[in-house]
Order: structure tokens, then C-alpha cells, then sequence
């Protein structure tokens, strides 16, 4: 008996199905690192965080926000040096999280009122975001 009131999802089709629709799934931030030298560090955008590392954070009982980034930043080790190194502001990680929720079309919540500035690199599929920190010559 067919169930009028009821709507069947495939979860390998919604996936072909956002795949095909090709909305952002990663930001790049570059950063200089103290030693003069820039480093780009990839976060993928708030749709495709894991869902498995959000819960484990929030065990844990830490900022999922921050905790999360640091889980899957590209390389791994980049995110502890752009907090160390380039004296990453909670102003910023809130932009940080903001751009990529509105690169994805999706809102994390109300801004700071700057944005961070974006620049398309040439003959790259996906936008390039970057950012420096005023506490970086």
C-alpha cells in the first residue's frame, strides 16, 4: 500500500544530485606564517563538514567551530599555524565560517560586518578566498 503522505530519499542519488549541482565545497585561506612565508590552508564549506567529527567535537565539549576547522583543515597542521602563526582573531574565524556558509548558500548566523575579500584564480574551478591578519608585516 502506497504511503500518500510520505516522501522517499535515496542517499546516493541526493549526493549525485548535489555533486551535479556544483555549488562550492571548498575555501582556500592564504596566510603568511611568521617566517615570511604563505600558506594556504582548505576548509571544505559547512554542507559538507562531516557530521561524525561535529559529534565528537561536541563530546568532547570544545568550540565545535573551532575544533571542527581544525579537524578538516587541509593540511591538518596548517589550521594550529594559522591560530599560532598569523594570530587568527575570533572576528576573523567568524568570517571565516560566514564566507564559507555563503560561498555553500548556506548562513551560519548574523556577520561582524566585514567580509573577507575574494579573488577567483584564473583557470581554477572553485574561488579562492584570502585573508591576512593586521598582527602580520
Amino acid at each position: 500500500m502506497s504511503k500518500p503522505n510520505r516522501k522517499v530519499l535515496r542517499l546516493q542519488q541526493m549526493r549525485a544530485q548535489r555533486a551535479e549541482a556544483a555549488k562550492t565545497q571548498f575555501v582556500d585561506l592564504v596566510f603568511e606564517r611568521a617566517d615570511g612565508v604563505e600558506e594556504t590552508i582548505s576548509f571544505p564549506t559547512p554542507d559538507y563538514w562531516p557530521v561524525e567529527v561535529i559529534e565528537a567535537v561536541e563530546e568532547k565539549g570544545g568550540n565545535v567551530n573551532i575544533a571542527v576547522l581544525r579537524e578538516i583543515a587541509t593540511p591538518p597542521e596548517a589550521f594550529d599555524r594559522l591560530v599560532r602563526e598569523a594570530h587568527l582573531t575570533v572576528g576573523e574565524l567568524t568570517e571565516l565560517i560566514e564566507e564559507m556558509g555563503e560561498v555553500a548558500g548556506t548562513n551560519q548566523g548574523e556577520g561582524s560586518g566585514s567580509s573577507i575579500s575574494s579573488v577567483s584564480t584564473p583557470g581554477a574551478s572553485e574561488p579562492t578566498f584570502s585573508a591576512t591578519t593586521p598582527a602580520v608585516a
